[in-house]
């Protein structure tokens, strides 16, 4: 109907790096599996519920999507995860953005995440 204007969720993507004292470069799964136990710990939900999701991840440097209301709750959940399969850790945000693109672009240097 004209006139009507809807609402549409904003989407913003923060690009994260982990940090392990025995540098181990962990894998997507496992990254997924500590946010999502985080989530439900720290806010008693599943991650679905705030919509948020691990785009991309590579050696340790990953793009975690979420609407634009939910993008400081998203930072303290990133923060939140101190370990990854028992292995102690430290996740850092490095920036925020509204596109992948220009995350990748400004702030990645370029590098895009993909598995090769």
């Amino acid at each position: 109907m004209p006139g009507i204007s809807v609402k549409k969720n904003r989407k913003r993507y923060i690009a994260f790096k982990i940090e392990s004292e025995k540098n181990i470069s962990f894998d997507r799964k496992q990254v997924i599996k500590s946010i999502q136990s985080t989530c439900l710990e720290l806010f008693h939900t599943q991650c679905k519920t705030f919509d948020f999701f691990l785009t991309r991840f590579h050696h340790n440097i990953g793009i975690l999507r979420c609407y634009h209301t939910e993008k400081k709750r998203a930072i303290q959940l990133l923060h939140s995860v101190t370990s990854i399969d028992n292995e102690p850790v430290m996740i850092t945000s490095l920036a925020t953005s509204g596109t992948i693109k220009t995350l990748i672009k400004k702030h990645l240097d370029g590098d895009t995440l993909q598995e090769k």
